[in-house]
């Protein structure tokens, strides 16, 4: 459900004793003894494996296992379970991930993520290529907070590192396969072979299909299906004791009709995002994905030297219904095409002593990539657009359509969502409306909105281009009665200059005449544009991006005594970037060529190319101090970068096309511990940041709105925490919460866009970002006489609400919770496993977010979590 901001709230506070405490409190239990303990868990967040209790950073990690018990298919579905993260995505191919309030939005290629995404060590680049099925992992570090250091680049909001699973020197083979509602079938296959003694293979393929559960109120196929398959193979060589070789290959192919939106407007559909939905307009993914990376490592006497050398390829290609409706009169789609070629190279030392622990690396990548977004829509959509535009900037100058002036005055009082359920009704009367053109004849007056919106915002821009360059108004269909005003004003005035009250009350009848026929052609050629309902106007743009990175970095850990350990980073990165726009006018309006989406300031033709680069010393400090061999805590402070970048859309002479690099500075006490004899494991989290010149995409501009990125200050502060604990030796229960409060420092007004200083979110929290989440889980062991198990889990989430667009902070989203249950049989000999599961099994109603390119049109939209899903899986292993 939607519904309206409380601004007065007061804010809830977290305060610093409670951290205090929950140290007290670590260290006065570390010593008890029990027998079960929770199990290890290596990560190499600091590119070397340690224990993750070792590593004073605030790390999610999930373990393969986790991630199958959880029922989590892809890092969207870890999202909800991880403190201090958001992953709300409805499409795979444009994901947002959102580490404590730090995200991008931008879904083309003028700009990079801020969150980085790792698979295997190698950087995933854009956002296309970064949702990728869960199977066959080994584990997922969520590592939250600016990670310049050691991940560079684009990690301003912190790094996710997917590690899949490498080939082992034995023989094994597994075979699951799983049934669910909505026609639910998937399947894995794994195998694992030694080759030789020094030669290890392994290949995995997996297959996940899945019927929509958008009911179709139409024709076709339900909507938010799935359908995608990922291929796996790795082979590891150890011609030695000193060194590993492992090449890794994988493949994916994507192809399903999801990325659904539901327009919440009820005048114009149902307006229920739970509800039947006709779109008339197909939305579907694509995506071709193949990547391969060679890792090799090598033993000297104190040093490994690390290379890794990968190479990705990306064709993807997105769809949607952008109204929402298969209403004819706000028909809007959208297609989004990527193409990507990504080469990157790192070498890294690492060494240690008795006392020092080091890194020094280096790192290089190419990337090369083309990006085209097409706009469609119908004739009549024009009229629809240009309606609700004047309803929100000036209804009175509907008056002269016959409109009651009184009703019209009435919606300078009404929201946006008020003034979006008017427009149809309107666009009725229009369409009843007669009116006689004179010479023209007789028409409804359905598109005098789009004639009056040329005339009075276009047209006065066509002519002052006109002066420099004739050529814009050639072929006007309304020349001739134009040139009839232009004369008629040039009389005006020199009648006025006469001050003969007969010339001048002459000339302005003439003036009138003139003017009455130029709307009458106008109306006349709008009345016959928007009558149009087929898809015929469609516009494109298309960029390409040529981007280039080098770094070189260094971090240190240096054990002062045996208790404390200071460690210092740096880092520093340069990002040369070319970049091109190409655009033009595809159609015409009045036998002009004429843009809506890609209007780029009257001008028809786009072709710009632009280069910038951007570089930063990027740092870390942090002192970490154990209290005793179970109970550590850290204070640190690091910083994290990422490049500038380019609007993918030219805004006109006053308007930047590019933007500024950002940066993140992030202070953060934390606590890790191990107590009860290693039966719980304890971690929290303090922290606070400022981040300067965030990218934030927004759809602006005057007279037609398009997104861009612009710059903007924020700050947030937050606290987590994360238990685990090992109850019985068959009972495992664990918990998170988190809390986050994000606002805006400074909001760049941009003026020259049409924006006010109403436009300004200064002070208001950032979109998506919940205050509090809570996750709980619980886990028990039934061992059976046979020697088999039966395993009993339950997960458990609750969202805070959140706003849910930027063009309205008012709009909230409720908040939510989330419940998923797992019953496992795993036999004696761990042969086979079978297990049955339900996701939302109370069947939330759930909304995932509002906003999209339809709130353009009056067509804002939402889309919303999946319904209740159950199945059951099987797995043989041999």
């Amino acid at each position: 459900m939607m519904h309206y901001a409380d601004q007065t709230g007061s804010h809830r506070c977290f305060r610093l004793s409670t951290l205090s405490q929950a140290i007290a409190f670590a260290t006065a239990i570390s010593g008890s003894a029990y027998a079960a303990e929770i199990e290890e868990v290596t990560v190499t967040a600091q590119k070397r494996a340690e224990n993750l209790q070792d590593v004073p950073i605030s790390i999610s990690a999930f373990t393969g296992d986790n991630i199958e018990k959880m029922g989590a298919q892809n890092l969207t579905d870890l999202g909800k379970s991880t403190p201090g993260v958001e992953m709300n995505n409805d499409t795979t191919l444009q994901p947002t991930y959102n580490i404590r309030g730090i995200q991008t939005s931008d879904f083309t290629v003028g700009s990079d993520p801020a969150v980085a995404v790792y698979v295997d060590g190698v950087y995933t680049g854009r956002g296309a290529g970064a949702e990728i099925p869960l199977a066959d992992i080994e584990r997922v570090e969520v590592l939250k907070g600016p990670q310049g250091t050691l991940f560079g680049r684009n990690a301003t909001g912190g790094a996710i590192h997917i590690v899949t699973k490498k080939p082992s020197n034995e023989n094994h083979a597994e075979v699951s396969m799983t049934a669910g509602n909505y026609g639910r079938l998937s399947s894995d296959v794994i195998i694992n072979r030694a080759l030789t003694e020094q030669l290890s293979m392994r290949f995995s393929a997996s297959s996940d299909r899945r019927d929509g559960y958008y009911d179709n109120a139409g024709e076709g196929s339900d909507w938010n299906g799935q359908d995608t398959q990922t291929y796996r193979a790795a082979f590891s060589w150890v011609p030695s004791e000193n060194t590993e070789i492992v090449w890794r290959n994988e493949y994916n192919k994507l192809d399903q009709n999801s990325g659904i939106r539901v327009s919440t407007n009820s005048s114009i559909s149902e307006g229920d995002i739970f509800g039947d939905l006709a779109l008339d307009f197909p939305n579907r993914e694509k995506r071709d994905l193949y990547g391969s990376s060679l890792t090799v490592s090598h033993d000297f006497d104190d040093v490994t030297l690390t290379s890794i050398t990968a190479y990705r390829k990306l064709d993807a290609m997105i769809q949607q219904d952008e109204d929402g409706t298969a209403n004819a009169d706000f028909f809007f789609g959208s297609r989004n095409t990527d193409e990507q070629e990504y080469f990157s190279q790192e070498l890294r030392l690492n060494g240690a002593t008795d006392t020092l622990k080091w890194t020094l690396g280096a790192s290089y990548s190419q990337e090369e990539l083309e990006h085209q977004t097409d706009a469609i829509f119908t004739p009549s959509t024009f009229e629809s657009f240009a309606l609700y535009t004047a309803l929100k900037d000036d209804p009175t100058q509907l008056a002269a359509l016959g409109f009651d002036p009184d009703m019209l005055a009435a919606f300078a009082n009404m929201t946006d969502e008020q003034i979006r359920k008017q427009v149809p009704a309107l666009r009725q009367g229009l369409r009843m409306t007669p009116l006689d053109l004179g010479p023209y004849g007789m028409a409804t007056a359905d598109g005098a909105v789009t004639a009056a919106f040329f005339g009075q915002t276009l047209l006065p821009q066509l002519r002052a281009q006109a002066e420099v360059n004739p050529q814009v108004l050639q072929g006007f269909t309304c020349a001739t009665p134009l040139g009839m005003v232009e004369n008629a004003q040039a009389a005006f005035q020199q009648a006025q200059a006469s001050g003969d009250p007969n010339a001048i009350a002459q000339a302005g009848a003439a003036l009138q005449q003139a003017g009455q026929l130029m709307q009458g052609c106008l109306i006349s050629g709008a009345n016959a544009f928007v009558q149009g309902t087929n898809a015929s106007w469609t516009e494109s743009v298309l960029n390409t991006g040529d981007y280039r990175s080098a770094a070189i970095y260094a971090d240190a850990t240096w054990s002062i005594t045996e208790r404390m350990d200071l460690t210092g980073g740096i880092r520093y990165t340069r990002d040369d970037k070319d970049f091109t726009i190409d655009t033009t006018y595809q159609n015409s309006l009045y036998d002009i060529p004429f843009g809506i989406a890609f209007f780029s300031d009257g001008q028809p033709m786009v072709s710009q190319k632009q280069s910038d680069n951007w570089s930063d010393l990027s740092g870390r400090l942090v002192l970490d101090y154990r209290w005793s061999d179970n109970v550590m805590t850290y204070v640190s402070w690091a910083n994290g970068f990422k490049a500038g970048g380019f609007n993918s859309l030219n805004y006109g002479d006053d308007i930047e096309n590019s933007f500024d690099q950002e940066n993140v500075t992030n202070i953060e006490l934390g606590l890790k511990s191990n107590l009860l004899d290693n039966r719980m494991q304890l971690n929290a989290a303090l922290y606070s940041y400022e981040y300067d010149n965030l990218q934030e995409l927004v759809l602006i501009g005057e007279p037609i709105p398009s997104y861009n990125l612009r710059n903007a200050d924020a700050e947030g502060q937050g606290a987590e925490l994360e238990v685990l604990w090992a109850a019985t030796d068959n009972l495992l229960v664990g918990g998170n919460y988190s809390y986050l409060d994000t606002e805006y420092t400074r909001y760049k007004v941009i003026t020259a866009a049409g924006e006010t200083q109403e436009d300004d979110r200064t002070g208001q929290p950032r979109v998506g970002t919940p205050e509090n989440k809570v996750n709980l889980m619980a886990e028990y062991t039934l061992p059976l006489n046979s020697g088999a198990q039966v395993v009993f889990r339950g997960d458990y989430n609750w969202t805070d609400e959140r706003v849910g667009t930027i063009t309205d902070p008012s709009l909230v989203i409720d908040d939510y919770k989330l419940l998923n249950a797992r019953v496992a049989f795993n036999s004696a000999n761990d042969t086979y496993t079978v297990s049955a599961w339900v996701q939302n099994l109370t069947d939330e109603e759930i909304v995932g977010s509002y906003g999209g390119p339809g709130e353009a049109i009056g067509s804002n939209t939402g889309w919303r979590f999946a319904p209740r899903m159950y199945g059951a899986d099987f797995t043989m292993r041999f």
